[in-house]
């Protein structure tokens, strides 16, 4: 029974098809595994500093400590006087008896380096310490006024303290003297500490 020459075709084709696939396979190294490099960060080309695993520490004008910040990485940038920061800790001093600790994995020091943005996964934990209470503020986005003692977001935040949780939409923290407001959407739930 003779083979038409499309069928030919046909198998002409698949056969270079299953050869290619077959030396492909073969040649795959299987156990080559991609292993991520120790590599540097990456530098700006306008930034004119960079530093690694910094710390900042800013005084007020009567030379108290106001804040002490320490940062993974830190570029400047002098066209707009801005600092960006990786994995920002900061400690601020403005109520010596109810330091607040804010955390978060990006941030940025706004020209005069008074204030500080932080986004993505912030956290800010306040704790008294003549009991140890404490209040922790979760966010995704704050800005905060070291002058006025003052953090702002206008994103969903939550805050948990030893008696209850709220949800807002919106805050604004006056740390030192321990106030917040809340902007609105507010829910959340009290229950009174057990004598």
């Amino acid at each position: 029974m003779p083979i038409n020459s499309s069928y030919k075709s046909y198998l002409l084709v698949a056969c270079v098809l299953i050869t290619m696939v077959g030396i492909g396979y073969w040649s795959y190294d299987g156990g080559l595994h991609v292993k991520g490099q120790n590599r540097q960060p990456e530098i700006q080309e306008n930034a004119d500093y960079y530093l690694i695993d910094a710390t900042i520490t800013q005084f007020n004008e009567t030379g108290a400590l106001e804040y002490k910040l320490t940062s993974s990485a830190i570029t400047h940038y002098p066209h707009n006087d801005t600092t960006l920061l990786k994995m920002p800790h900061l400690l601020s001093y403005s109520n010596p008896q109810k330091p607040m600790v804010t955390d978060a994995l990006n941030g940025k020091l706004l020209p005069g380096e008074q204030d500080i943005e932080l986004w993505d996964e912030v956290v800010m934990i306040q704790t008294n310490s003549s009991d140890g209470s404490q209040v922790r503020m979760d966010t995704d986005f704050l800005t905060i006024y070291s002058e006025q003692s003052l953090a702002v977001t206008d994103r969903p935040v939550l805050i948990t303290n030893d008696t209850g949780r709220t949800r807002a939409i919106g805050m604004e923290a006056f740390y030192k003297d321990s106030l917040v407001k809340l902007k609105s959407r507010v829910r959340g739930f009290h229950e009174p500490k057990q004598p």
